[in-house]
Parts: structure tokens; C-alpha cells; sequence
């Protein structure tokens, strides 16, 4: 009995993985299908070679403030600070749409 209840326990602590991840691909896939149609150019439901790299070439332009065709660790460290204050007001911005809704019911 104690060794089924081991082998019970090591199935449920190497299916969790594989059960979060799946709950997590609606989510992503959504995230991806906006990428997708963000980078695809042309419309047809596929990247190009040369669409991913336009894309890429894109960011790179980003990162590289000073716009002399390289990215200096100062400027990796801007781009990457500025990437969390976007992040970090955007989650901001959704923790207070939820919290006026949650005040909103509560009013109703």
C-alpha cells in the first residue's frame, strides 16, 4: 500500500507539469496568433523568412538607441529596463480595471 500511495504521488508531481502546460496553451496560443498576424506581413498565415527578419531587424533597431549598428550593454540594460516599466504599469493598469470592477459590484 505505501508503495502505491510513492507511485501515486510521483505520477500526480510528473503530470502537474504537463497538466499547468497544457491550461496554459489556450492562453499562449492567443499570444502567438497576435504575434503571428503582428510579424505576417502579407496575410497569409505564415512567416517568411524575410518577414522574420524584418521583424528582428526591427527590434534590433529599437535596442540600438544611439543607431550605430551595434547594441552596447547600456543600451541591452535600457531597452530591458524600459520593457519592465511598460510591463509593470501595463499590470498595474489591469490590477486597477479589476479592482474598480470588483468595487463596482460591490456597489450594484
Amino acid at each position: 500500500m505505501k508503495k502505491f500511495a510513492i507511485i501515486c504521488a510521483a505520477a500526480a508531481v510528473l503530470a502537474a507539469p504537463v497538466a499547468m502546460a497544457d491550461s496554459h496553451g489556450d492562453h499562449s496560443g492567443d499570444k502567438k496568433a497576435g504575434m503571428m498576424s503582428k510579424y505576417d506581413l502579407n496575410g497569409d498565415g505564415a512567416l517568411t523568412k524575410d518577414e522574420f527578419i524584418k521583424a528582428h531587424e526591427d527590434k534590433f533597431m529599437k535596442m540600438d538607441a544611439d543607431g550605430d549598428g551595434s547594441i552596447t550593454k547600456d543600451e541591452m540594460k535600457a531597452h530591458k529596463k524600459a520593457k519592465r516599466e511598460k510591463m509593470k504599469k501595463k499590470r498595474a493598469e489591469k490590477k486597477q480595471e479589476r479592482v474598480n470592477g470588483a468595487m463596482k459590484k460591490a456597489v450594484e
